[in-house]
């Protein structure tokens, strides 16, 4: 049997995509029973994967702005070393 290769998840705007296409075929009364139960079953898959997307962004936001608010870093100037003497 050939090993099993896991699909690529879908990018955030892949998943909306994809999540609108399920709502229409859900909302179209010719989908049947059975399909609607799959269809729900990735729509909320999609729904985590988005999720899970949209909180690894937030931290990643989170991590600039707080590289933002931080001070530069002092540069040393040449009157530092001026109180220093060997003699």
């Amino acid at each position: 049997m050939p090993p099993r290769t896991k699909a690529k998840a879908p990018n955030f705007e892949e998943a909306t995509a994809r999540l609108e296409q399920i709502v229409a075929l859900v909302n179209n009364p010719e989908t049947g029973l059975e399909d609607m139960i799959s269809l729900a079953a990735e729509g909320l898959a999609l729904i985590r994967s988005s999720e899970q997307l949209l909180a690894e962004a937030e931290l990643k936001i989170q991590k600039l702005e707080q590289a933002a608010q931080q001070p530069p870093a002092a540069a040393a100037t040449t009157d530092d070393h001026a109180e220093f003497s060997l003699i």
